[in-house]
């Protein structure tokens, strides 16, 4: 079963509140970092729940005023028709053996690191929090992986998410609204046979999905660099 995003579930919990007068209409919130330790959810996914709930008429936010309790009866408890946000555009996948090719994280580390030039340019920052993994399918070592994204974004990236990118940003509350992909071919480095315990010069397929918002504005990158003989494009 899907897990529900994170930003989803904060959404439930604060008009639960609202709608059973836990939260009373007038009530000035706490500032976000506040709410985010109290939701146990990042910053960046606390924001996002409190801009759905003020979109809804739930809360009022102004300068200098803090975040508002409003009343329920000006906006409907739920967005009216709702409906799920549109998923990315349809994209090529990874297969292996005429399945999906669906890995599991074996080694995982993270941190924050510098940008290089051309990350430089598409993110308009210079500091990334990074997020790199060692990849099995069926037991075998078969992908390394590597998603960025803009320090302001995000304080950190779960070493244990989901390997899919879309709903490892959902789960960060950083929901993009396109992900396109760029393929390409390489052979492993010295350093990179050691990790996928293959031989030197191995081919590889390099997949490169850049996640942007609704305005065009680059979120995300993951970098896979798979085994040739473990996965296709299709």
């Amino acid at each position: 079963m899907a897990r529900t995003p994170l930003y989803k579930a904060a959404e439930a919990e604060m008009i639960r509140r609202i709608e059973t007068g836990t939260w009373e209409v007038g009530l000035r919130l706490p500032n976000e970092f506040v709410l985010a330790e109290e939701f146990r959810v990042s910053q960046g996914t606390m924001r996002r729940a409190l801009m759905t709930l003020e979109g809804m008429g739930l809360l009022h936010r102004k300068p200098g005023r803090g975040t508002i309790v409003t009343r329920p009866e000006a906006a409907p408890a739920q967005p009216k028709a709702a409906q799920p946000a549109a998923p990315p555009p349809a994209q090529g996948r990874l297969m292996a053996g005429g399945a999906p090719f669906v890995p599991e994280v074996h080694r995982a580390k993270s941190g924050l690191r510098g940008a290089d030039p051309e990350e430089a340019a598409l993110f308009g920052t210079r500091r990334l929090v990074y997020l790199q993994r060692l990849l099995k399918r069926a037991g075998d070592r078969a992908a390394l992986e590597e998603v960025v994204v803009p320090e302001r974004a995000a304080p950190a990236l779960d070493e244990d998410g989901a390997v899919d990118l879309a709903e490892l940003l959902e789960d960060h509350g950083l929901g993009p609204a396109t992900i396109t992909d760029e393929i390409g071919a390489a052979v492993t480095t010295m350093a990179e046979s050691v990790a996928l315990a293959c031989d030197r010069h191995a081919p590889l397929l390099v997949v490169t999905r850049t996640a942007r918002d609704a305005g065009g504005r680059a979120v995300a990158r993951q970098v896979l660099r798979v085994l040739g003989d473990t996965a296709s494009y299709a």
